[in-house]
């Protein structure tokens, strides 16, 4: 039986198919090697690929070549003045519903442009590897300078608020109560487990029963770039775990294997627990639009807060970056489990009347 994650990765290979088949062969071949030979992860080579069309796209509108027909020749022709101008395009650019001419996205803030004109900076280093063109005239072209601003996160007694909201109702509406009954325990250890380890939601879905190592408390989940790694756990994801996997969630589903099973009995989407994690933070922090990623920020920062780490912090969260530390294997369970155990110490702890946190 096809895995979860290899029925997903199986699908945006078809996607990729179907919107490469639209484009030149050697867009085409751009996105097996990095498929095959970099190992990227279909979710990135498809964003590659989208991008590319729509640069195509462009070039079709301002130059009136069709899209099938356009060279290799054609985008070593063009100057840092002509990508400019394409960026300048991706300002007023608005993706269109084909069907009804709706407008369904709008791509025009400054971290879109930049991936757009990261995946173009890709597509011009392969050509020159592999002896097609001689300059990256997209590498002369500045990014879109990104503006900081200013992490959302839950403050610790916020994220108290929000479980205990969870595990009485009380953060629900009484029509939202009514229907959240036989999946209350589900989504308090949805909760928890987000708060507590930081993973992304898209890795969160994809964990199966087998992957719950109970003995050493850690969980096998797939990074970005389809690397696997442990995170462990702390007893209140314990006891969220157990006590919704014994309890509620239901032995007779469409997917024997997930962890996170939907009310249809299907594996839970990315898009319902966004919607779980909106629906249960609304009241508890009002002020605050609180989405999953805020809630691997909340676990980022007040983990950064009780240990003073960031190398505790950049490997809890999976990040690639401080590869200094990672060729200690040993040191990376050890700080996994540190991580486990600061932020449960972080959220739970009593703050002393004078606002200091007593150790």
């Amino acid at each position: 039986m096809e895995s979860y994650r290899d029925e997903k990765n199986t699908r945006t290979l078809e996607k990729i198919n179907d919107l490469t088949v639209d484009l030149p062969m050697f867009v085409r071949r751009f996105a097996n090697e990095y498929l095959v030979t970099k190992n990227k992860a279909p979710r990135t080579v498809l964003g590659y690929v989208g991008d590319i069309k729509v640069f195509f796209e462009y070039l079709e509108k301002t130059t009136g070549t069709p899209v099938m027909q356009i060279t290799i020749k054609t985008l070593g022709s063009l100057t840092a003045d002509d990508i400019q101008d394409y960026l300048m395009y991706l300002m007023r650019y608005k993706r269109t519903d084909p069907n009804n001419g709706t407008v369904i996205k709008e791509s025009n803030q400054a971290p879109a442009r930049a991936r757009k004109l990261s995946s173009l900076r890709a597509l011009y280093r392969y050509l020159i590897a592999h002896n097609h063109l001689e300059k990256n005239v997209a590498e002369l072209v500045d990014m879109p300078k990104i503006e900081e601003k200013a992490i959302t996160y839950l403050e610790k007694e916020e994220v108290r608020e929000v479980l205990h909201g969870a595990e009485t109702g009380d953060s629900l509406t009484r029509t939202q109560f009514k229907f959240a009954k036989g999946q209350q325990l589900r989504d308090v250890a949805i909760l928890t487990l987000l708060l507590h380890t930081g993973i992304r939601v898209s890795e969160m879905v994809g964990i199966d029963l087998q992957d719950i190592d109970w003995n050493e408390r850690r969980i096998k989940i797939y990074r970005k770039g389809r690397k696997e790694q442990y995170v462990y756990f702390n007893e209140p994801v314990h006891e969220a775990l157990e006590d919704y996997i014994q309890n509620e969630r239901k032995v007779a589903s469409e997917d024997m294997n997930a962890l996170f099973i939907s009310r249809k009995g299907q594996r839970i989407s990315v898009r319902a627990v966004e919607r779980l994690v909106k629906k249960y933070t609304a009241s508890a922090v009002p002020m605050k639009r609180i989405t999953p990623h805020k809630l691997r920020s909340t676990f980022a920062t007040n983990l950064y807060e009780e240990t003073g780490d960031i190398y505790v912090t950049s490997d809890a969260l999976g990040h690639s970056s401080l590869e200094t530390v990672k060729k200690y294997t040993n040191l990376h369970d050890e700080r996994r489990r540190k991580a486990a155990e600061a932020i449960e110490k972080a959220y739970y702890k009593e703050d002393a009347p004078d606002g200091s946190n007593p150790s």
